[in-house]
């Protein structure tokens, strides 16, 4: 009789190592990051202030995204509708960004951005006052400008400036934390997500660029123009917002990283659908 226990825990044992092992040989990663074939990362970050001194700027081609608490928030989204149909698991969900001045103190969090303010466009400045003349170019004041000046209320979900109302511009719960401990100048700096991995990329791979749509800084447009109107079409693919922990400012290398090993990617590991 033990000898008979025996074998059949070696046999359950066997069971579960082989599927484990069936399980990684099958998984694949993919990597979505700006380069010479892939052009489906929008990233970009939003200034408090008032109209002249920043609140009004968009930093869309910045070769740098910045983000703490409350002054600096970043905003990034990737194509993922590649995926869509391809995958029977998410097995795990990585963004990984390239820090630029490597703090020491505080950390970042992800948090998946409200669905109604998911029109926001990366737009085509770095710095300067960009009131009107619909640029569609996100603001703090603006998720894309509608024309007009003075300028219409907020088109924020909170109606607010800046998307900085938690639970109602973001998600309270974050997709993921990090710590600024652990960053180095030029140097990957990884935030994992958890939760459920699989309804995120679902969701996400939904959705693509409309690509005969471009904003001012020539970047696809996830939703048609829209000015004057309220509420702000939608897409599926919401984007993520970045902030810090505390009055950190830390400094992350964009997608127009000139050197385009710095520039932010999106790493998602999966087990894909088998053919038949």
């Amino acid at each position: 009789m033990k000898l008979f226990k025996l074998w059949n825990s070696f046999l359950i044992s066997l069971v579960i190592f082989l599927s484990e092992s069936i399980a990684n040989e099958s998984t694949v990663t993919a990597v979505f990051k700006n380069d010479a074939t892939y052009k489906g990362t929008d990233d970009t970050f939003v200034r408090k202030g008032s109209s002249f001194s920043g609140g009004m700027s968009n930093f869309g081609r910045c070769p740098t995204i910045e983000m703490n608490e409350q002054t600096r928030l970043g905003l990034i989204r990737f194509d993922v509708s590649s995926l869509f149909k391809k995958y029977i698991k998410i097995n795990s969900v990585t963004l990984r960004l390239f820090s630029k001045n490597a703090p020491k103190s505080g950390g970042i969090s992800a948090h998946r951005l409200n669905i109604a303010n998911s029109a926001w466009r990366e737009g085509g400045n770095c710095g300067g006052t960009v009131i009107g003349g619909n640029r569609h170019e996100v603001t703090w004041f603006h998720l894309a400008d509608y024309g007009g000046f003075p300028s219409p209320p907020p088109s924020w979900a909170s109606r607010t400036a800046g998307p900085a109302t938690v639970g109602v511009d973001y998600d309270e719960r974050a997709l993921g934390l990090t710590s600024n401990k652990s960053s180095k100048e030029n140097t990957r700096f990884d935030i994992i997500f958890d939760g459920d991995l699989n309804g995120l990329i679902n969701d996400w791979a939904l959705a693509a660029p409309i690509k005969e749509l471009r904003d001012r800084g020539g970047n696809p447009s996830w939703t048609a123009d829209w000015n004057w109107a309220q509420p702000a079409a939608e897409t599926a693919n919401e984007g993520i917002l970045l902030k810090g922990t505390d009055g950190t400012v830390h400094v992350f290398h964009s997608s127009e990283a000139e050197n385009p090993e710095l520039r932010p990617q999106l790493i998602v590991t999966y087990q894909p659908r088998t053919k038949g």
